[in-house]
């Protein structure tokens, strides 16, 4: 079995259909997470400083789609609402404590199968925060913090490069063509 399928096995996701609509079932994260996986539901937060810079990290190669660079992800677990992912995951990659205004837009539904008995078969809701705080991320999810100017990174997505998981490439589209978004890529 891949040892990257037991990274937190015991959370319990929401299983949702490809418009992100929930089904009524409960997946552990295990199963959602061995090919061709379940459809279940997560959610990612791209995280702007004052300099309209994304702060990004190098996700670990030991977690299914590691070896990129990343915003902060998560699943929504069962008996949590979007908004409690969003503050859960910053301060579990980050360290960010305080309660800060998170944006959530819609989602999309994307799958991803690594060859190696591990994939993504996710809805993923996009939401976008400013923080001017200090960053203390944790090494078992961030290996090392990046911030990256938020329009180099949408030109570079749009021009195919390969640094960025699919789902922080859909993000970004979908945070930077909204309304309060877009400030950040211009």
């Amino acid at each position: 079995m891949n040892a990257k399928l037991f990274d937190n096995p015991q959370q319990k996701l929401i299983c949702v259909d490809s418009k992100g609509r929930e089904t009524g079932k409960i997946v552990d994260r295990k199963t959602a997470h061995s090919s061709p996986g379940t459809k279940h539901l997560a959610i990612q937060v791209l995280l702007f400083n004052s300099k309209k810079e994304l702060i990004l990290h190098e996700r670990p190669v030991k977690k299914v789609g590691g070896g990129v660079l990343d915003a902060p992800t998560t699943h929504v677990l069962q008996g949590e609402t979007e908004e409690e992912a969003a503050h859960r995951c910053l301060k579990d990659e980050y360290g960010i404590t305080e309660k800060i205004p998170v944006i959530v837009l819609g989602g999309f539904s994307y799958e991803k199968d690594y060859g190696d008995g591990t994939c993504e078969n996710e809805f993923c809701l996009a939401a976008f925060a400013a923080f001017g705080g200090k960053i203390s991320h944790s090494s078992e999810h961030a290996l090392k913090i990046v911030n990256e100017p938020a329009k180099k990174v949408a030109l570079e997505i749009g021009n195919g490069s390969g640094q960025y998981p699919v789902w922080l490439k859909e993000t970004v589209k979908i945070v930077s063509n909204s309304k309060d978004g877009k400030k950040f890529f211009g």
